[in-house]
């Protein structure tokens, strides 16, 4: 009888702490998502002030979601195009130019 308690109590306290680990995994997410939030809402606030948005009828500028922010991203969903990598070396080596493509290339890795 003694062993049966030892085993039931043990077995309690494991699961306890495996629903407190579990409350604590997503209250950490819900955590993220707030200020994952906070910033994006950040971020719009500063586009607003910088494309001069002041009143209600004026053209609200585009707010992309940043990079970082979203979790749900696949590796290859950077470029949604083929080409886009080249044009975004070009872009930060302080050129300009334009890439072409066909519709046979996007199976082609680039």
């Amino acid at each position: 009888m003694g062993f049966t308690v030892v085993c039931v109590v043990f077995l309690l306290g494991l699961c306890f702490v495996g629903v407190f680990v579990l409350g604590m995994l997503f209250s950490l997410r819900l955590w993220n998502d707030a200020r994952e939030d906070a910033m994006y809402e950040r971020l719009k606030e500063e586009y607003y002030k910088l494309a001069g948005f002041k009143h209600e009828g004026d053209p609200e500028p585009y707010v992309p979601r940043p990079a970082v922010l979203s979790r749900r991203k696949t590796p290859r969903a950077h470029r949604i195009l083929p080409g886009i990598s080249k044009l975004d070396r070009m872009l930060r080596e302080g050129k300009r130019g334009t890439i072409m493509w066909r519709a046979g290339d996007n199976n082609k890795v680039g």
